[in-house]
């Protein structure tokens, strides 16, 4: 029963597994986390790279300091750099669009202030698949989309306010 618990087949003889593992492992020490730990790292640029894009664009024209701010993480010197407020401005927006509650986005907050990194991978793919889902109901952010009209006139007080950004800029 432990065995297919363990998610092993009948015709697996545990033992030899264990042998191959212990053989495997000191050959192979830590690729196998660093495979995973890049592979997690590379998920967070693209969605870091992905947010600072669409924000940036969104504060073009609207927002001089928050355009310039968007730019060094989409274009400047902080690109693909992970920052709290990148996520929590994406969650804010996926909350002023009602795909997130208040009490949701405080538990995603929540994860991405835990020091265990399971946390903010979970985190990660929370706010990516609502953003994924906000773009396939409404698109990207453009200025002829339509479903974000009103969104360059209140991103500044609903989006990435000066009291978000502190906030989330003290974390971390």
């Amino acid at each position: 029963m432990e065995e297919q618990t363990l998610g092993m087949h009948k015709d697996v003889n545990p033992i030899t597994l264990n042998n191959l593992q212990s053989y495997m492992m000191p050959l192979f020490h830590g690729t196998l986390l660093d495979i995973y730990f890049r592979m997690e790292t590379q998920e967070l640029k693209k969605l870091v790279a992905a947010i600072a894009e669409e924000h940036y664009n969104i504060t073009d024209g609207i927002d001089g300091n928050l355009n310039y701010l968007w730019y060094m993480y989409h274009k400047g010197t902080k690109k693909d750099e992970f920052r709290p407020f990148v996520y929590m401005a994406e969650l804010m927006l996926l909350k002023k669009y009602n795909y997130i509650t208040t009490t949701e986005l405080q538990n995603v907050v929540g994860m991405m202030k835990s020091e265990d990194k399971d946390n903010l991978h979970m985190a990660t793919l929370t706010i990516k698949n609502l953003r994924e889902l906000r773009i396939k109901e409404h698109g990207i952010y453009s200025k002829d989309n339509e479903a974000y009209n009103e969104l360059g006139y209140t991103y500044a007080f609903d989006v990435l306010n000066h009291t978000v950004f502190l906030q989330t800029m003290t974390e971390r």
